[in-house]
């Protein structure tokens, strides 16, 4: 049984829908919602075949909701089915793959003929042993939650130059710019009444941030975002240092930058009835001293309870000594014969060599062998003359020549063969380990 989703506003035409013989036709109705947000939402965590959308919906209107699902999920058949009856719709449509066009009001004999039709496609095309590899491979690969769970760590705590590489490589972040800053958006409605809104509302409400900030911020190359899930506090680390000045020059683009941000909130306002706080902290100069800029503004706004204020900290010309890490000191194991170090190390490295493929990170090497991963880290070290994020990414690197070399699979497909998920940063590595773009490795080699 193929699994649809239906997506409209009015509760008369899906519970018309819900009505149907679905059955006969092979496919299993898994949820009704009402606007395209909650849809995409329930997307995210349940398996969909079919997507039957209206289009005019509060939100996010079934076009945008196509183009998401398109560019996250292209397995799923989408079809439309709408009262407006605007070519430039279809249009649209069409250029998101849209399966079929269906205007309301509709016949069970049109809607029979649509949806057997798009079956028998998904049985040709075993399009469902598509979708469940695929699915297969994104469990492994948790390089978001990473992304999430460092960005975290780097926004309140000092992390040594190691933490922060480690951090980079299992987040597939890349951290390299003469200068940081961030930038908070808060939320005043959650300051004002902390039990405004409903759980239900809330847990849309941080779905609906978590994509804004990634299409508008994180997808720009501006940086990386991290919402706090119980204040609604949005914090926008920017990395692009075109958007911030030197010491001494004037103040930087970021503020502009944000005002634009923020037009992007027009789409839900009618989902978070709040005005939104804005604050820039400090420009600072290594990525060890993030956490400053970010406490320096966190204690502004906290300070400014205003509403709808602004804040633009001054850029921090001093470069303060970075505090010392407690989690950097090592745990029970004191010393080790060398012999017996070389073989811990070695099977760290068929560990690696074994599970390169997904997502590991060094504790979970660390778990598996039954030592303190910051033990193990330094150990590593001392014994190869390189720290276990090089060696992972090394054999990594070998491994895509390889599939390179000897096998016709797409970029992205060797990407998440060698264990990212995020193509962009998988070729970045490629590059600044071989001096070239996967796709110019390929051609000096004569292949297409």
């Amino acid at each position: 049984m193929y699994k649809l989703l239906i997506v409209d506003d009015e509760s008369e035409i899906r519970q018309g829908l819900e009505a149907l013989d679905w059955e006969s036709m092979g496919i299993q109705i898994v949820g009704c919602c009402e606007n395209g947000l909650i849809a995409y939402q329930r997307i995210q965590v349940e398996i969909v075949d079919i997507l039957l959308t209206d289009i005019r919906m509060p939100f996010m209107d079934g076009l945008e909701l196509i183009q998401q699902v398109a560019r996250r999920y292209p397995y799923i058949k989408t079809v439309i089915l709408t009262g407006h009856d605007d070519f430039s719709y279809a249009k649209q449509g069409i250029r998101s793959g849209v399966s079929d066009f269906l205007l309301k009001p509709v016949n069970d004999g049109d809607i029979q003929q649509t949806f057997r039709r798009i079956t028998k496609e998904l049985d040709e095309m075993r399009l469902v042993e598509v979708r469940n590899t695929a699915l297969e491979r994104k469990a492994k690969l948790s390089a978001y939650f990473l992304r999430q769970r460092f960005m975290q760590k780097m926004l309140f705590q000092s992390l040594s130059p190691d933490e922060i590489e480690e951090g980079c490589s299992e987040g597939e972040m890349t951290l390299e710019s003469e200068r940081y800053a961030v930038m908070i958006m808060r939320l005043d409605r959650k300051l004002e009444q902390e039990n405004y809104y409903s759980h239900r509302e809330w847990d849309l409400i941080m779905f609906a941030l978590d994509n804004i900030f990634t299409e508008v911020w994180d997808s720009e190359s501006h940086g990386y975002h991290w919402i706090d899930s119980g204040t609604g506090k949005c914090y926008l680390l920017c990395t692009n240092s075109q958007l911030l000045k030197r010491p001494g020059e004037e103040p930087s683009m970021l503020a502009e930058k944000a005002a634009a941000i923020t037009e992007s909130f027009h789409r839900i306002r009618g989902l978070i009835l709040s005005t939104l706080s804005t604050g820039i902290g400090p420009v600072v100069a290594q990525a060890s001293q993030i956490w400053l800029s970010c406490r320096t503004i966190d204690q502004s706004l906290t300070a400014n309870p205003q509403k709808q204020i602004t804040i633009a900290e001054r850029i921090l010309l001093a470069q303060p000594e970075v505090v010392k890490n407690d989690s950097m000191r090592r745990g029970p194991e004191t010393s080790l014969k060398e012999e017996s170090a070389q073989a811990i190390i070695e099977s760290v490295k068929r560990y690696i060599d074994q599970n390169y493929e997904r997502s590991i990170t060094l504790q979970d090497v660390a778990e598996h062998l039954h030592f303190n991963a910051n033990y193990l880290s330094s150990l590593f070290r001392k014994v190869t003359g390189t720290n276990y994020i090089h060696y992972l990414t090394d054999c990594r690197m070998r491994q895509a020549i390889k599939l390179l070399q000897h096998s016709s699979y797409k970029v992205y497909e060797i990407s998440e063969m060698v264990g990212y998920s995020t193509p962009a940063y998988f070729i970045d590595l490629f590059r600044k380990h071989t001096g070239n773009t996967p796709h110019e490795f390929r051609s000096r080699l004569g292949m297409p």
